[in-house]
């Protein structure tokens, strides 16, 4: 008998495709992108905060490039030697003359702390300098010393008031004892400089207090024995 061929065997079914439902792929996304935003701020962050301190550098360094200290050993010695605050003295120092030695006004004051002839002849008596001539306060450490001692004499006079001591120093002793004999200008023998008819002396007075300020900050705050620089030009008087 003839045989049947066998049946041919059915196709395979295609295994069924499995699908990620929408909702899972809408959260993906979703998460993909929190985190590429999170990872954005965080870039921004950081060159944000890169970005300030590179200013706060920047703003310092021009604060310290504005504030040099030159003549610090002469600076420091004279003012101990007056009981007088260093940066005081440096702040006195900047206005004056930028730490230039061969500086000259065109009214004839001379040198660093820019000493007029009268007073420089007068500060020369009281120190028993010998061989004096005008000439000598070109020389910056002879200048510090002759200025310091000036500045001495004005801070024991005004109580150590840097405001009242640099506007002294400025418009000399007899217009500020003027002023503070004014109940408007001092009620308490210091000069009330806010009160003060503004003026180039009001503001080299405020020039000084706050390079004052800058100048301790910068150099002198470590300094357990400073004083506040916003209080008092001269040093704490020490106790036997």
């Amino acid at each position: 008998p003839r045989r049947s061929a066998p049946p041919e065997p059915a196709p395979a079914r295609p295994a069924p495709r499995r699908t990620v439902p929408t909702w899972m792929i809408a959260a993906l996304c979703g998460m993909t992108a929190l985190v590429l935003v999170l990872l954005l701020s965080q870039h921004l962050l950081t060159a944000s905060i890169d970005e300030c301190y590179r200013q706060r550098e920047e703003a310092y360094q021009r604060v310290v490039d504005n504030h040099p200290l030159r003549y610090r050993e002469a600076i420091e010695r004279c003012a101990r030697e007056n009981n007088l605050q260093p940066a005081f003295v440096a702040a006195i120092v900047l206005n004056e003359s930028s730490f230039r030695p061969q500086a000259e006004s065109n009214v004839g004051a001379r040198g660093l702390m820019q000493l007029m002839p009268d007073t420089a002849q007068w500060i020369a008596g009281k120190l028993d300098e010998a061989d004096y001539s005008f000439d000598r306060m070109y020389d910056g450490e002879t200048n510090i010393r002759f200025g310091t001692w000036y500045l001495g004499y004005l801070a024991r006079l005004f109580r150590g008031d840097p405001a009242t001591v640099a506007s002294a120093y400025h418009a000399g002793q007899t217009t500020v004892t003027q002023w503070i004999s004014d109940p408007a200008l001092s009620e308490d023998g210091v000069l009330n400089l806010s009160a003060l008819k503004d003026g180039p002396t009001k503001s080299y007075a405020r020039r000084v207090t706050q390079d004052y300020a800058v100048y301790q900050a910068l150099y002198y705050s470590p300094d357990p024995s400073a004083a506040d620089a916003a209080g008092a030009a001269v040093l704490p008087v020490p106790v036997p």
